[in-house]
């Protein structure tokens, strides 16, 4: 992935809600929690993600690690999938979030001070 492509995918997953399908988030608490070790993660904490795209229109967070427990690779996370991934490092930010229903969650964290630490294409065939 070139650097210009890293960079718009940073800022594309800027701001994503620290919540999806395969995480512990808590909105009333305003935390994640690493899952290696269960250590709640909350604002201003550094974080490790895997991020999924689902289906080509959403990214979603997949699993979040602390500082102690980030992973090196994606691989040591992950198999092939038939969607892209991303492992980024963020910080987690107290920015609030509106879910889909028009719910706002005051305590929710995003994702900010993001960087794309690997990428990985949907294998081909698969999509």
């Amino acid at each position: 992935m070139s650097e210009d492509a890293t960079s718009r995918l940073a800022r594309e997953l800027t701001g994503l809600v620290a919540d999806g399908f395969g995480v512990q988030t808590s909105f009333s608490d305003g935390c994640v929690r690493c899952s290696r070790c269960g250590t709640a993660l909350g604002a201003g904490d550094a974080v490790a993600a895997l991020l999924r795209e689902y289906e080509g229109h959403t990214w979603e967070p997949v699993t979040f690690r602390c500082p102690e427990h980030a992973p090196d690779d994606l691989a040591s996370l992950t198999g092939i999938h038939a969607d892209d991934q991303a492992l980024v490092s963020a910080r987690l930010e107290p920015t609030g979030y509106h879910d889909p229903l028009g719910e706002f969650h005051p305590d929710a964290l995003t994702l900010g001070g993001l960087t794309v630490e690997e990428f990985s294409p949907a294998r081909d065939g698969y999509r």
